[in-house]
């Protein structure tokens, strides 16, 4: 993936053609399929094995994707950093979507449990100085009836680039400096956060609708784990949704400040586990917004030197 002989951002090999990008929220929010129905596709969903430990693979990577731009751009001019810069924010983006997802994604086997305290610990190793930051993480990546000091012998190491023929739309993959133009196009062309915020919303009420449904007297066992897997589901979604949404405000040119739109919706979540980890986007899409700050400043650094 890497360019081996790059000393400044200016030997970065930019890759062609461009390859789909979908981040990991988008990835996991993809796997609902309602063709048996909404009740039997959330059900479904919510009973999913997701692969943990290749998310927390693409954590990684993007992590360590972004430190080397931030090492190449030390030895690079401000115009090559202006130029490029789409590409820190898009590596940010999709290492907080991945993030997000280890989180949200129910562990259902030992290596799952030991990607979720991997990222967890990477988090709080990077946020140090920020204790609020680590106790919202420590709250987000907890999850019932898992045990805090299990181990697992499972080792993380940061993903690879695909091969061109296995790139598929909707389906999250790793990325690197060399497919800058790729990552370029991914951040210019994002969903929109408002949209994501109205699907959530459709989700909750479905959710809503399967919690009543199930105060019905003359439901059958395999209905009610249905319908309570069901709901569960459509919570998943909603919160995913909602998380995606932040971070994309976040870095969005038009962005809408939906922050209030979000804190509305999050309660309707009812899990403490959802609504924290919605908070953990929030928090890390504060994070973001900083980079687009600092990229406005770069711009016009650059420009003046022009």
């Amino acid at each position: 993936m890497n360019t081996i002989t790059a000393l400044s951002l200016a030997d970065i090999e930019l890759d062609l053609p461009l390859r789909p990008v979908t981040d990991d929220l988008a990835g996991f929010a993809n796997q609902l399929s309602v063709k048996a129905g909404l009740e039997q596709g959330y059900a479904a969903f919510a009973a999913k094995t997701f692969s943990v430990g290749e998310i927390s693979s693409r954590a990684i990577g993007y992590a360590d994707e972004a430190a080397r731009f931030l090492a190449l751009a030390g030895t690079s001019n401000r115009q090559q950093v202006a130029y490029l810069f789409d590409v820190l924010i898009a590596l940010a983006l999709l290492n907080a979507a991945a993030t997000v997802t280890v989180a949200l994604a129910p562990p259902r086997r030992p290596g799952d449990v030991a990607a979720r305290k991997h990222i967890l610990s990477d988090i709080v190793a990077v946020v140090g100085d920020d204790p609020a930051f680590a106790v919202l993480a420590h709250k987000a990546f907890a999850y019932p009836g898992m045990d805090d000091h299990a181990h697992a012998d499972v080792s993380f190491d940061a993903a690879t680039l695909p091969p061109m023929a296995d790139a598929r739309d909707g389906q999250p993959a790793m990325f690197g400096l060399e497919q800058g133009l790729s990552l370029m196009s991914f951040l210019r062309n994002l969903a929109p956060a408002d949209t994501l915020i109205e699907r959530a919303c459709l989700q909750l009420d479905d959710a809503d609708r399967f919690a009543l449904a199930g105060e019905a007297d003359e439901l059958g066992p395999e209905r009610i784990d249905r319908i309570q897997g069901a709901c569960h589901g459509a919570r998943l979604l909603a919160a995913a949704d909602l998380a995606r949404a932040c971070l994309i405000d976040a870095v969005a040119t038009n962005g809408r400040m939906l922050r209030s739109r979000v804190e509305g919706l999050a309660p309707r979540l009812r899990h403490e586990r959802l609504q924290d980890i919605v908070m953990l986007a929030q928090a890390a899409a504060a994070f973001l917004k900083e980079l687009r700050t600092l990229q406005r400043q770069i711009e016009d650094s650059a420009g003046r030197r022009c």
